[in-house]
Order: C-alpha cells, then structure tokens, then sequence
C-alpha cells in the first residue's frame, strides 16, 4: 500500500492512499464474509458452486451487494493507511473520496483525512507524588470467601416427597420435540438437575413444572424463539416456535452445603489438605488480585497527577470525537450485559449527572493521554514488539494473540502502537514516583 501525506487548510491530516489489487481483495473478502453473517448465511457457502460472492449477491441482491462493497472497502482500508503512515491522529480516520466504482482486479485510489493530535509541551519532568491505600486481607473477608467456595460446591440430595413449588431444586427426565416434530438433541437428557426462577428456561416451562409430584409424567408445549446458527456459529433467534416437552420427575431436591473440615479439604481442595492451609491460599491469591488492583490504581494516580502539569486548551471538536468514542465503547459493553445506555444513564442518577462525569471523564481521557505523549518526547521512548506484547496482555489478558489477530486484520495496529507507548511513559511514571501509602 502506497501512502502520501500532505495537509489540509483546516489543519488536518490527509492521506492520499493506492491499495495494490491483493489489498482490495482482501478487504472484499473481509466485507463479505460480514454481510454473510449479517444476513445468516452458514459457513457452508464457501463451499459451493460459485463460493460466497455468488451466495452473498444472491442473498442481498446485485446492486445492494455492489454499493456496499464500493462504499465499504474504502473504510476498511483507511486504518491500513493510517498504519503505513504513522499518521499520528486523534479519531477515526474518515473516507473523503466518493463515486468510485472497486475492480478487485485493479488498484484502488482514495483520499482519507484525519485530526491530527495536538503536541502539548509539559515543562516539569520531576516525579510525581501519590498515595494508595495498603494492601491487607481481613480474617471476615477470608471467612466470605470459604463460604463462597464451600456454596459453589454444594450438592442435592433427595427431599420429601411433595409438589413442585417455586424457587425448588428437582430432578427430572427430559424430551424435547421441535415444530417440526425433531429432537431437539441438547435439550433431552434422562437426568437432568433444574432450579425454577432460574430463567433457563421461559416462565411458562417453569409454570408447567408447578404441581408435579415425583413419579408425575407431563407433556406441554412452550412458544420460545428458535434458534438457528449464525455465520460464526452462534445461536441467532429467529421468530418465536414452538416446542413440545415432555418431563418425567424424578424427585424434589434440596441443597446440601458442605462445612468445610480439614477432611473435606483433603478430598476437594488438592493439594490442600487442612482448614489452615485453604485460608493460606485464599489469602494469597486475594492478595495478588489486590496487588494487580494496587498496579492499575498506581498507573492512574501517576498520570492523573503528572496530567495536572500539562498547559494550553483542548479543541472542542477533540472532545467531541474522544466522547463519542467512550459512549460508543460503553454501549457495546453494556450490549454484552443485555444493558441499554439508558438503562445505565437512569442507574448513574439521570442524564444530568451523566453528562458531567462523561465531561470529566472525557477530559481525562485526553490530558492523561497527551501528557504522556509529552513524557514520552522528553524521554526519547520507542515502541518494540515486547512492548506491543505487553499492552494485549493488559488489554485481553488470557486472548493476547486473538486480540493482536483482531487488531492487525483490521489495520489498526495504529492504535496499539500509541497505547503502548504510552503505557512505557507511565510505567516511568511509577517506577520514579513517590508513593506514601496510606493504612
């Protein structure tokens, strides 16, 4: 990909971009695969006759497919551009060429333009002074936690012979037709352990339990959404079906919590063998997650602190851009809670109050981030590949690589770039740092 910079009146950056044809394909691909999943079609289309360009034309229609990929292909390059480069910028890069026609087979040529992120110059480098609070483990807090463990370990036992009432444990058999009148395979099951209220399943399967007595046999039918595989792989709900179940029960239960002896550890607590050993353990590791907790607080105090240095005003427009970006990442996050932003906004006590800890916090986001910029200049830091390691370990601890795959399938390896430089200007920020700490 060929890259030529230059600038515009207003002061932003623009980047005058030639994708070679490899390039665009691959972004081609990339986009097809999403509209593939977007509109439910399986993996299996790959395979066929005329592989998934034809399947997904086919789905979408010629002229919704050809819009798209022209308009779409430009936007997924952009980031690419903004690697290349080394732009450096503030916001998404935006896609300023219009009425191109994409030839998978030729190079594409296109023009992004981009704010460009301020230099703010800080005139104090000597370190900074915090406070944090010290690291201790309670004997209750100890005490909660085998409580925890021990409930997590609970089994059932048989209860008395008596109906199904709300709230209960039981144990029942389990077969599940479908609309069509097929098995539904991971919902039958000859034993299978059940708590009403749960919300595993929908209140009218619940209602249906209420009253059976063990040895009862009872069919019914329950409308639910039916589940097909997405693209990926996943469950997708689809329109409401209907399923017929068929419970037998076997018996009413009741939770049994263990206490927690030096035998019980022995047997479940390997290599752990005694009550005192469990509390050892438990101390440790809470301990090392308060220590993690410590590091994170530390890293903040330093830059919230050494952010109080930096001088000279911030454009609205930068505001604006690094608030929609914390909205936008706020409601993807509460998404995967099943949350609305509203729902949220009503929790943090009304739109007023949200709005100024967004205000607050939006401008912390930027002084912190630009005077490390600051700090990293004063420093002469550079990035390496150990340090763009270590910032995925922060940001997806457990799925680094699939998260660096992500980041560089996307082309925005840009943005890691600026975070882990960042994080080295703050990790000399608290490694020179005088830190009191507080009982």
């Amino acid at each position: 990909m060929k890259v030529k910079r230059s600038e515009t009146p207003e002061g932003k950056i623009r980047l005058k971009v030639v994708a070679p044809p490899e390039k665009v394909q691959e972004a081609i691909r990339f986009i097809e695969i999403q509209l593939a999943m977007q509109n439910g079609l399986s993996p299996q289309v790959m395979n066929e006759p005329g592989g998934l360009t034809k399947a997904v034309k086919d789905k979408v229609g010629e002229a919704y497919y050809t819009s798209f990929i022209d308009f779409q292909v430009m936007n997924f390059l952009a980031p690419f551009a903004v690697t290349e480069d080394k732009a450096q910028i503030i916001g998404p890069p935006k896609v300023v060429t219009t009425g191109i026609k994409v030839n998978p087979a030729k190079e594409l040529e296109f023009t992004v333009e981009a704010h460009k992120k301020p230099i703010y110059e800080i005139d104090d480098f000597s370190p900074v002074k915090i406070r944090i609070p010290k690291v201790s483990i309670a004997e209750e807090e100890i005490d909660q936690q085998i409580a925890a463990l021990a409930d997590s370990r609970a089994t059932y036992e048989k209860d008395e012979d008596r109906a199904v009432k709300e709230g209960d444990d039981v144990l029942f058999s389990i077969k599940t037709l479908d609309a069509r009148g097929e098995e539904v395979k991971n919902l039958n099951a000859d034993a299978r352990n059940y708590t009403l209220g749960m919300e595993f399943m929908p209140k009218e399967f619940d209602d249906n339990l209420l009253g059976m007595k063990p040895g009862d046999c009872k069919t019914f039918d329950v409308a639910s959404p039916f589940f097909n595989m997405d693209f990926a792989g996943d469950p997708e709900a689809t329109a409401p079906a209907t399923f017929t179940f068929t419970i037998g029960l076997t018996e009413v239960q009741k939770r049994v919590v263990p206490t927690v002896t030096d035998e019980w550890v022995a047997q479940n607590m390997l290599p752990l063998k005694t009550v005192a050993e469990l509390r050892e353990e438990v101390r440790r590791q809470g301990l090392a997650a308060r220590n993690k907790e410590l590091e994170n607080m530390k890293n903040y105090s330093a830059a919230s602190e050494f952010a109080k240095r930096m001088k000279g005003p911030i454009a609205d427009e930068l505001y604006e851009l690094t608030r929609d970006d914390i909205v936008q990442n706020m409601q993807q996050q509460l998404q995967s809670q099943g949350k609305t932003l509203q729902e949220y906004i009503e929790q943090a006590g009304g739109e007023q109050t949200f709005s100024m800890q967004l205000m607050m916090q939006t401008r912390e986001v930027l002084v912190q981030g630009f005077s490390l910029d600051a700090l990293a200049r004063h420093l002469k830091l550079s990035v390496n590949d150990q340090d763009i390691v270590d910032t995925f370990r922060m940001m997806a601890p457990g799925r680094e690589f699939e998260a660096r795959s992500e980041f560089e399938a996307t082309g925005r390896m840009y943005m890691i770039e600026e975070a882990a430089l960042r994080n080295k200007a703050n990790k000399w920020l608290v490694e020179n740092a005088e830190i009191e700490e507080m009982e």
